[in-house]
């Protein structure tokens, strides 16, 4: 069976800098490769007057971090395929960056199904 693990993180009271794009897509790159995973491809998005997208691709699947400075509001999301990979393992390598007051987490097991019979 293949389960495709997601977590939601919704992080609140960020004392970090939410509107640095650079600093931000460096951190998810870093935490991405702490946790064992093999970014490919990213995305960043500036909006005025303030808050970032950061879409990382993984060869695993993606980690995607949405901010809102004036809320002080951060939202990640982390899909991993491969089981043997912990998605809170990127989570445990980002939040020093954000330095939230309060977190949700959520774990989502995503389309768990046996492969086809051969």
């Amino acid at each position: 069976m293949l389960n495709v693990t997601q977590l939601l993180v919704d992080a609140r009271g960020c004392a970090g800098d939410l509107n640095d794009a650079d600093s931000l897509a460096a951190a998810i790159r870093q935490a991405a490769i702490t946790a064992g995973a093999t970014p490919v491809g990213e995305v960043v998005s500036r909006f005025v007057p303030h808050g970032v997208t950061v879409a990382l691709i993984l060869a695993e699947s993606h980690v995607v971090l949405s901010t809102w400075p004036e809320h002080r509001l951060a939202l990640l999301d982390v899909m991993l395929c491969r089981p043997d990979m912990d998605p809170t393992q990127i989570w445990d390598a980002l939040s020093p960056t954000l330095s939230p007051a309060d977190v949700r987490q959520r774990r989502v097991v995503r389309a768990p199904f046996d492969p086809p019979a051969p």
